[in-house]
């Protein structure tokens, strides 16, 4: 992926190192309290300055690399205010995810510099989700995407990241210049694909769900707060409601809390966490949130098979 080192480029920004947890919640309020008052594109050029891109980037890499937990409750402080533009991070850091467990650490670091120009990633992934990679075609001693996946890039993210795999197996990682206004035939460069760590799926899948509930969190959160005024105004006929939300909440803090301590552990290598682990802590909160009809439930039936299996291999 050498193609994508920023050279010859002027800077527009270079958005704050945010290093510590403190600072970054402070940045995720302040973006917040603005959202009411600018329009989507405004709101996407305030996060591209501000570094909360590179949140999830390891420091050796350029990034602020803190832990899940706060990644998660900046995204949750943001989706009071603003569902959608927390929902357009998700995306952003599942991609992220792939990159920081995919080729060698230059062409990682090649990818995370696009950052500083604020520049976003979104994930292209298969039609069963992001676990299950893209079928490559072998096109004449080259590689190329199939048709559904190069026509189906419709976002407005700056790169396009594609978990994929080989004719022999063997996962690998797409990322593209996304070019939406260019037809193209899916035939891929050599310097556009590159491995991807084994495990790298389970991770990024967990990613995914720890921060699609705490953009669920932040809308029980608005939820709940508008629930309180309505009590003010009503004594009383708000009380039902406002129980369940607030249990809600609490029950959404705990899953995510746990799921953000394992995957941190999975990232730094831990031998007290395997992949498989922390996928399972992941389906336990998509379980808890299909209960409460944050996400479409009809799956939980697969979901609480894929545990059972877990738990008879143990």
């Amino acid at each position: 992926m050498g193609s994508v080192t920023p050279l010859g480029e002027r800077i527009r920004f270079v958005p704050p190192r945010l290093g510590a947890d403190g600072d970054v919640l402070t940045v995720a309020r302040a973006i917040a309290e603005q959202c009411p008052f600018e329009n989507a594109g405004q709101v996407h050029a305030r996060i591209a300055r501000s570094g909360l891109l590179a949140l999830s980037v390891p420091n050796e890499l350029g990034g602020a690399d803190i832990t899940n937990d706060i990644l998660a409750q900046a995204l949750s402080i943001i989706a009071v205010a603003s569902a959608g533009a927390a929902r357009d991070l998700i995306e952003h850091f599942t991609a992220l995810e792939f990159i920081r467990n995919a080729g060698s650490e230059e062409q990682r670091a090649a990818l995370f510099a696009r950052l500083d120009l604020g520049e976003t990633f979104a994930l292209v992934s298969s039609h069963a989700g992001v676990e299950q990679p893209v079928p490559m075609i072998d096109d004449d001693y080259a590689l190329r995407l199939p048709d559904d996946v190069a026509r189906s890039v419709t976002t407005d993210a700056d790169w396009i990241v594609v978990p994929a795999v080989n004719a022999a197996g063997k996962a690998l990682l797409v990322v593209l210049r996304n070019r939406p206004d260019t037809s193209w035939d899916g035939l891929l460069r050599a310097d556009q694909v590159t491995f991807l760590a084994q495990g790298a799926g389970n991770l990024a899948a967990s990613v995914a769900t720890l921060l699609k509930a705490a953009v669920a969190l932040g809308e029980k959160q608005r939820e709940l707060s508008a629930l309180l005024i309505d009590r003010l105004a009503d004594e009383g006929a708000a009380q039902p409601a406002i129980g369940e939300v607030f249990l809600a909440i609490e029950l959404l803090k705990a899953q995510i809390s746990g799921l953000a301590a394992h995957i941190d552990a999975a990232q730094v290598g831990s031998e007290n966490v395997t992949f498989r682990s922390v996928r399972n802590s992941a389906i336990t909160l998509e379980i808890l949130m299909a209960r409460l009809g944050l996400i479409d439930g009809a799956g939980e039936s697969g979901l609480l098979a894929s545990l059972g299996d877990d738990l008879r291999r143990q």
